[in-house]
């Protein structure tokens, strides 16, 4: 039995008739419609499993939490006084800079997740401002 290709003819030659080929418009259109999906799909994920990720090295670097949880308890395992009073007193001035250099590191990357997100669009405002500027 003798089978067909519907894609070469007679004379041997292969036939682009059958070939669907895309347009340069819907190649545009697909790549920009793939890069929006990259720019605000994929990257916040990656972006905001990165935050999560920067609060937990932070949080453990500064033992931000073990201290919280163990703000009453003596400093070093010394249960008189002294290490009631000094471990309160100690952890009373590490906490509030782990806790402002925790606060700061999640500002600016907030700000930074922030500004990769409208960095487009104010490319694109931009972009249009200027031609209309250029036309005055």
């Amino acid at each position: 039995m003798e089978t067909k290709n519907a894609l070469i003819d007679n004379s041997g030659q292969q036939s682009l008739n059958e070939i669907k080929i895309d347009s340069y418009l819907s190649i545009f259109f697909f790549t920009v419609q793939d890069f929006l999906n990259w720019w605000y799909v994929k990257m916040p994920i990656w972006h905001l499993r990165r935050l999560a990720r920067l609060s937990v090295v932070i949080d453990d670097q500064f033992s931000i939490s073990l201290l919280l949880k163990n703000f009453f308890l003596p400093w070093h395992r010394d249960n008189s006084m002294i290490g009631y009073l000094f471990g309160i007193i100690m952890k009373l001035l590490y906490l509030p800079i782990g806790i402002f250099v925790y606060l700061l590191s999640m500002g600016l990357y907030l700000l930074f997740f922030l500004f990769w997100l409208l960095l487009p669009i104010g490319s694109l405002v931009f972009i249009i401002l200027s031609f209309f500027n250029s036309l005055n």
